[in-house]
């Protein structure tokens, strides 16, 4: 059996839905109805995601965006949640009817 990567990449024709691997090939042409599939009006949304984290320029959007996240967690007030403290415990209270 042929190792994979050898293939290249797989595609699904958009138009006629043939699956099939480029081989490599600059241009990923459909073999059975001869698409281009760079032209695919409806891209694969998780290669725009994974192109977002692929090289330095994606490892460094990463760590931005985790250190945003830090930053985010850490401005917590803490008068904030002292004052939802004292307003649970006065509504607690109630006068006791006799």
């Amino acid at each position: 059996m042929q190792d994979k990567s050898k293939l290249g990449k797989r595609y699904q024709c958009f138009e006629c839905g043939l699956k099939f691997y480029d081989l490599n090939r600059p241009e990923p042409l459909c073999p059975k109805c001869g698409a281009d599939q760079r032209n695919d009006p409806n891209p694969d949304p998780r290669d725009a995601i994974l192109a977002k984290y692929r090289g330095k320029t994606g490892a460094k959007l990463r760590e931005d965006e985790l250190a945003e996240e830090e930053e985010g967690e850490e401005e917590v007030d803490v008068e904030d949640d002292e004052l939802d403290d004292d307003e649970e415990e006065e509504g607690e209270e109630t006068p006791e009817e006799d």
